[in-house]
């Protein structure tokens, strides 16, 4: 019996998060899912990919779906893990019926509930134990606004997932830096590295950003630093940790690089990414119409009234005054017991149910009451409360990322002045992920600070709650659903036409498609025909329209098989030809060719001809397969990231067989 209490101990604040993800992703459930701006551009990307591992058996970062079978680079360029995830639990599940899109929302529900679930385990560490501050931390994090409308209005799936990691990598940087002298654990070290390469492979900009205020935060806390400094272990575990976490990520890391240096892609150009310095800085001043929190102007004109939203969150905290003030009358009648929390939920929910609320307002209670649950609940056995909160690095450091985001998202023009790898960001907006994170650890401190007096921990509980009442995102796209607007059933093929599923909305594509002034040197060049196709949507029947031509000399094709950026042919070149694909240039394509005549076998590098694969052969007969190899830095980076993951793998086993065994040695 004892036991069974404990493990239900552990369990319950997990069941309380995952509750909370429930119903703050609630819209997930509806039939199909809330359209965006990005839609087509994720889930024909995902479908892609879906698609290629069940028709070849493995995964190409070269898609034969998108684009009119062009070839577009679907993984070379985009950080993959918000599509592949997806992908693998719907392949995982089709034996069970599961579709795309349902496994998609799966995923999304799993991904909020693990973010959590790192949230807590992070604010466990600086609250000292205090399950209470962390779980209002947790919470926080997971009903955060920015996230949820990041992934309903705006369809930013790969920056809302990699909320996910941002905790994790977090909480790896503050355990180093408040890790004992005596013994250097490598947990603390593979918590960085994993959560930072995870959250590269996710999202890079948030990474990006992320990483300068880790790296700010290790500044800020130099003094606990420098003692672990005189330890070779930690000189060698900071060391190899670095490297390991460029090792996990090179595997994007370095393609990304490659092809931005060769210049040939739209990527690099600032005025079509909206990098330049005037594009970014005209963002400036925008933060609160893409927060998704508060947003009364735009909910307003969703057809609610601005009085009536004001009226249902005043009378959402009505609710929670009156539980409250009714539960602890209540908690003075011993024959009620540990029943006491469930009897005033008649006026928690009554008064909503009166005055006919929207939904939002019943899930915000709902909430409210679990969380109440679980700090009616929660016997606390943390370290007393911090006394001296001023003390506190962290708290410091959180505040002010808040206030350097909050002025950066306003002050547009501080933009001009940034470099070139910042600007990256593109929408000075894109800051809230830092404040969400930042917002949710305060929670856990001045919570666990104000943890002496019970009714802080209500009163936050009441706040959090107040996230659902007040979330953009859920009462947008509840509503679009019940008008009949911007509703998707289903992920299919037709996404394949549109613009915006070329997988990389021209940014992957060579700029000599966009460059009025290019003129190419071969008459007979594909470039002209695509270039007048590639900028706009493909509602064509049939895919795989262009033939491959021999730009120069005289020659016959015949092409046996093509699918992107597989070609099979039989070319007879009656005199030297150069020969152009319908496949977008990307460095690493080899050309596989056997002379007919003489078996003689070679393999070349695709050339670049008007942005197009081409290559050259002689007077003669010739059987010619095309395939991606990528280039040998890519290679070497598939090698890299097995071999960093395996070791990060390895030092998180070594360190639970050592703790097992110095357990079982005391024990002993």
């Amino acid at each position: 019996m004892e036991r069974t209490k404990k493990i239900l101990n552990k369990i319950f604040p997990y069941s309380v998060l995952l509750a909370i993800s429930i119903i703050g992703t609630y819209i997930v459930f509806y039939d199909g899912f809330a359209w965006g701006s990005d839609f087509q551009f994720h889930f024909s990307s995902m479908l892609d990919k879906y698609n290629t591992i069940l028709e070849n058996g493995s995964f190409s970062v070269i898609s034969g779906n998108l684009a009119l079978g062009l070839g577009v680079g679907n993984g070379l360029f985009y950080s993959p893990l918000s599509h592949i995830i997806p992908v693998l639990v719907a392949l995982i599940l089709k034996v069970l019926g599961i579709s795309l899109l349902s496994a998609f929302k799966i995923t999304f529900v799993l991904n909020v509930f693990l973010s959590g679930v790192f949230m807590y385990r992070f604010a466990m560490h600086f609250t000292k134990s205090n399950k209470i501050a962390s779980l209002l931390a947790s919470a926080t994090y997971i009903l955060y606004p920015y996230r949820l409308f990041n992934a309903f209005c705006r369809l930013a799936i790969a920056e809302a997932f990699s909320f996910l990691f941002i905790p994790l990598f977090l909480m790896g940087l503050y355990d180093i830096t408040h890790m004992g002298k005596e013994k250097i654990n490598l947990i603390p070290f593979c918590e960085v590295i994993l959560g930072g390469a995870l959250l590269y492979l996710t999202h890079n900009i948030t990474a990006l950003f992320v990483f300068i205020i880790g790296i700010i935060y290790l500044i800020a806390n130099i003094g606990k630093l420098i003692p672990l400094l005189k330890h070779k272990k930690f000189i060698l575990c900071a060391s190899v940790s670095v490297i390991l976490l460029v090792g996990i990520t090179s595997i994007m890391l370095f393609s990304q690089f490659e092809l931005m240096n060769t210049g040939l892609y739209n990527l690099t150009d600032e005025i079509k990414m909206w990098t330049n310095p005037e594009k970014v800085a005209s963002r400036g001043g925008e933060e609160f119409s893409f927060c998704g929190f508060l947003n009364i102007s735009f909910l307003k004109g969703k057809g609610i009234k601005a009085s009536t939203l004001y009226l249902e969150m005043l009378f959402y905290f009505l609710g929670c005054a009156l539980f409250t003030v009714s539960e602890a009358l209540l908690k003075k009648v011993e024959k009620l017991g540990n029943y006491t929390p469930f009897i005033p939920c008649v006026l928690l929910f009554g008064i909503p149910t009166i005055i006919l609320p929207r939904l939002e307002v019943y899930f915000g209670l709902i909430v409210f009451f679990l969380v109440y649950l679980f700090i009616y609940y929660t016997k606390e056995k943390s370290e007393k409360p911090q006394k001296r909160i001023y003390k506190s690095v962290l708290f410091w450091f959180s505040i002010g990322v808040i206030i350097v985001a909050f002025i950066f998202m306003e002050l547009g023009e501080l933009w001009l002045y940034m470099p070139k790898l910042l600007r990256n960001i593109q929408f000075p907006w894109r800051l809230w992920s830092l404040v969400q994170i930042s917002a949710s650890i305060l929670v856990g401190i001045i919570s666990n600070y104000l943890g002496t007096k019970r009714i802080s921990y209500i009163a936050f509980a009441c706040v959090v709650g107040f996230l659902m009442v007040s979330n953009q995102a859920l009462v947008e796209k509840r509503l679009a659903h019940y008008e009949g607007k911007r509703w998707e059933e289903g992920i299919n093929e037709e996404m394949y036409e549109t613009h915006s599923s070329i997988g990389f909305n021209s940014e992957y594509c060579p700029q000599v498609f966009f460059d009025k002034a290019y003129r190419s040197n071969y008459q007979k060049s594909l470039y002209y025909k695509i270039k007048y196709v590639i900028p706009y949507d493909f509602n064509y029947d049939k895919y795989y329209f262009y033939q491959p031509v021999a730009l120069d000399g005289n020659g016959a094709i015949t092409v046996n098989s093509a699918f992107a950026p597989n070609y099979e042919m039989e070319i007879k070149a009656e005199e030297q030809i150069i020969v152009q694909m319908p496949l977008i240039y990307y460095p690493g394509y080899k050309i596989n060719i056997e002379n007919t005549e003489t078996n003689e076998k070679i393999k070349l590098n695709g050339e670049n001809i008007d942005g197009l694969v081409a290559f050259t052969l002689n007077k003669g007969s010739y059987s010619v397969t095309t395939e991606y190899e990528g280039t040998t830095l890519r290679k070497t980076s598939v090698v890299f990231t097995v071999i960093s993951s395996l070791a990060v793998v390895s030092a998180i086993g070594y360190e639970i067989i050592t703790k097992k065994r110095e357990k079982n040695g005391k024990n002993s």
